[in-house]
Order: C-alpha cells, then structure tokens, then sequence
C-alpha cells in the first residue's frame, strides 16, 4: 500500500483538477448566459428579470433606498473569479439561450418582495399601459353565442370560426370542411353566411375580392356603383384599367373616380385589427439629449431595481460556529451576486458605447429635420469598439433611443449601403427616399418607369439598377407604372 498522502497521488491530483476545470467552465457558461440574456432584455423586461434573481438568491435584496450602488457592491476578486472574467470574444460563443425563468416571480407567491412608492408607481403605469386586445377568434365567437341558437348552428360555427385565420379569411374550401368534419354542405353555407355579417364587415371570405363585396353589403351598398366594379371588373381594377371600366359602365370619369375612392376607403384585411399580442407602450433604453453642441447618451437605469446584499449572510462568513457546507452555500450565492453586478454594468456600459458611436456618426441625422442616414453597418461598430458583430446585434435588438428627432429602434442605424458616383457612401434608406421623392413629383398621368427612375438617380450620381428600383419600389408599397396611372375626365 503506498504511503503517499492522498491528495500526492498524480491521478488523483489530475482528477482533482480536471473536475475543477469543469467546475469553472460551467460557471462560467452559466454567467455568460445571463450576460448575453441581459444585452437583448429590453428595459422593460429588466425589472422582472432582476426580480427573479432576488427570488432564487437569498443574498441579494432590492435596495429601496438605493444608496448603494453596483460598483461598490463588487469586492475584492480572488484567483478562483479572475480565472472566470469573461470577455466579448467569449459572449459570442454562446449564440443561443435558454428561454427559460419566464414569469418565474408571477408565479411564486411564496418570497413576495418590497418596493419602494416610486417603484410601485413605477410598476402600476408599466401595467395600466398594457392593453389586452381580444382576439379575432374570441370575438367572433362571442357574436356566434348571441346570434345561434340551436346547438347544431353553433357547433358548426365553431368549427367555421376555427379555419378562420388572422386576417379574417377563410381559405379553407367549406367542402373540405364538411368532408373533414362529417357535416352537411347546406347547414354548413346557411352558417357561413350568417357569419359572413359579422363585424367587422369582410369577415369569413374566401378572397379579398370577396371580402370586399361583404363589405359594400355590410354597407348597404349593393346597388352602387362601387359594388358593381368590384363584383364585374374586379382584374381591370387590380390593373387600373380605368378607361375600359368606363367604356363598359357607361358612365363618367368623376362617377368611377367616386367609386373607386369608396373601394380604396374598405378593408383589404378585415380581421387584422384583432390581435392575439400584448400592446405595450415604448420605453427607450438610451436617451440622446443635446448639451452645448454635443450629444450626450443616457442608458435609462431607472426601470432596474437597485440591489445591494444581505449583510446578515454576510456576517455569517466570518462566524465560526456557522457550518462550512452553509458558508460553501453563501459564497456560491455571493459569486453569483457579484456577476450578476457585473453583468448589468456591462449591459449597460455596451448599450452606452454602441448608441455613443451611432451618436458620433449620424449627428447629421439627429440634428438636422432632413438629415440623411449615413450608410453604416454593424461590423463597422463592431470594429470600432473591439466587439463581436453578434454582440451589437443582440445589443440593439429590441430596443429604442430617444433622440431630439424622435424615437426610432437602435437596429433603425445600420443600413447596406451604394457608392455614388463622387464615391460618397449613400444608405439604401436614402435611395428609397429618394425614390419616394421622385414618384411623388411625378406626372400621374404619365407615371415613370422603373428604367427611368433608375436614370434620374444615375443623374444625380446615384447607380441603382432597374431591378434594385422596382425592388425598393415593391418595399415601399407603391405600385408599377400602370398601376399609378391618372386619366383625364
């Protein structure tokens, strides 16, 4: 048997350290985690996350005071921590989270935690703010209840409702639904068209060309002019082909415009006004304000809840009587606490630098009414900062500045850019601007073409390709020559 003691044993002593190599990377896998989960946290989000921590550690306290802050609340590292300081470089190998600890604290009734006047105030406008929309589904449903009443009519408008998707359409063939459901074609029709007068008017049609006849009839207005170009020229009208509405009808240029303008006025997606989402108002995560001639940013830390530590487990480090497996207990707590300090300052120091940059290099924008973009990508201030571009990305994503020109999303910034023929950098933002500019000037009675659009910007030093006009046209929702075409009365 050897004599050496057992922690000289080589094996042992390896074993010893692997387990405890291990130990720290998944440490600090797991920190890493909740820093990557605080940079994409809206600042919304952020007091109910933090909310959680509080929950599932004992050592931390919502600080109602707030007299302490992180900084001081991060001691002295020993070896074992700096060994697991992470870095930028280390937050982009964790591409994915876990969607978990969602509304872990809405449901634990158990640890119910204080808050201050301000912070309740705070918590009563976030949720008086929020508006729960009922959706397409329960409304319709609501409207069969008070118009069925026999249980066969009820059932199988249960059934009709339930193919009805989100924007109130019924693309399903009612005979696939019969054959599906077992049920007879005429019960099923006499339904349907009972349905079909529901509101919003439009509801339970197979096409848009039919939703819009619901509409004019929900209307009372079948016997219109309206009703009979959707109803009999319906492709001459996707084409704008209004001299040969004319020359049909028989009537004048001001009675089809007239028409024309009561169809524009209906519903192209009926039931989309219905949601099944939670509406919240916005709360910007950075602040632009101008001071002296220079733009100052402001990372919103209000909405967090202020932390401190418990100095109760604290003291209890240094008793002598206290067990060593509760003390172990404590300072896992106390790591974690300390990263989780950590964290929300990187968070918020991160959100500061980006929106810093996006300051410094579109201060036109901010300033000026009709400032442009400045082309800018998210590896330009991925470079410019020492950062990962996956890191500016899940920095910016959901998440708002609010600036002297007005509120816009952080991912607003970063556009794909074209090179003028001055080799000035021009965003693809400016380009559609500039297309819009361009249409909106011109003859409606003779719309330009996609050719020509692409001419006027190569004139004013811009190269845009036909297809990347019609491309940028398509985004912007406006229509092809044809279908901008006025005609005279």
């Amino acid at each position: 048997m050897s004599t050496k003691p057992y922690s000289e044993h080589p094996g042992v002593e390896l074993q010893q350290k692997q387990q405890q190599s291990m130990t720290q990377r998944l440490i600090m896998s797991a920190h890493m985690q909740q820093a990557i989960k605080l940079l994409q946290l809206p600042v919304m989000e952020l007091q109910s996350f933090i909310e959680e921590q509080v929950v599932q550690n004992p050592l931390l306290e919502i600080d109602d005071k707030g007299d302490e802050s992180p900084e001081e609340l991060i001691v002295e590292q020993d070896q074992e921590e700096k060994e697991l300081e992470i870095n930028d470089n280390d937050l982009a190998i964790l591409t994915r989270l876990e969607d978990d600890m969602r509304d872990l604290y809405a449901g634990n009734d158990a640890m119910p935690i204080k808050r201050s006047a301000e912070e309740e105030e705070r918590k009563s406008y976030i949720e008086n703010s929020i508006v729960a929309v009922p959706t397409l589904h329960e409304e319709l449903m609501h409207t069969a209840h008070e118009s069925f009443t026999k249980k066969e009519e009820m059932d199988i408008a249960e059934i009709l409702i339930g193919y009805i998707d989100q924007f109130g359409f019924l693309k399903t063939p009612i005979e696939e639904i019969c054959l599906l459901h077992n049920l007879p074609l005429p019960a099923v029709k006499q339904v349907l068209q009972e349905i079909q007068t529901f509101e919003p008017y439009g509801i339970g049609a197979s096409s848009i060309q039919e939703s819009l006849l619901l509409q004019l009839r929900g209307l009372k207005k079948e016997n219109t002019l309206s009703y009979q170009i959707v109803q009999n020229h319906y492709d001459d009208l996707l084409e704008n082909h209004i001299p040969e509405i004319q020359k049909k009808l028989k009537c004048s240029y001001e009675e089809i415009q007239k028409a024309i303008d009561d169809i524009a006025k209906l519903d192209l997606h009926p039931g989309s006004h219905f949601s099944s989402t939670v509406k919240q108002t916005i709360v910007p995560d950075v602040t632009l304000r101008l001071e002296e001639d220079k733009l100052i940013v402001d990372v919103d830390r209000e909405w967090a809840p202020s932390l401190k530590l418990n100095t109760t487990y604290l003291h209890m480090l240094n008793d002598p009587e206290v067990p060593s497996e509760t003390k172990q207990f404590i300072k896992r707590n106390l790591f974690s606490a300390r990263w989780l300090f950590r964290n929300l300052q990187q968070r918020y120091s991160t959100i500061e630098r980006i929106a810093q940059s996006l300051a410094d290099r579109q201060r036109e924008f901010f300033l000026k009414p009709d400032g442009q973009l400045k082309p800018l990508t998210m590896k330009t201030v991925a470079d410019e900062l020492n950062m990962h571009e996956s890191t500016i990305a899940r920095s910016v994503s959901h998440k708002y500045i609010n600036s002297p020109r007005g509120i816009f999303p952080l991912k607003f910034f970063f556009t794909t850019k074209y090179v003028s023929d001055r080799g000035d950098d021009i965003s693809s933002r400016t380009v559609k601007d500039a297309i819009s500019e361009i249409l909106a000037k011109e003859d409606k009675q003779h719309p330009l073409s996609d050719e020509k659009i692409s001419a006027i910007l190569k004139e004013r030093g811009v190269p845009c390709a036909r297809r990347t006009v019609a491309k940028h046209r398509i985004a912007l929702q406006i229509g092809n020559t044809q279908q901008r075409r006025k005609f005279h009365s």
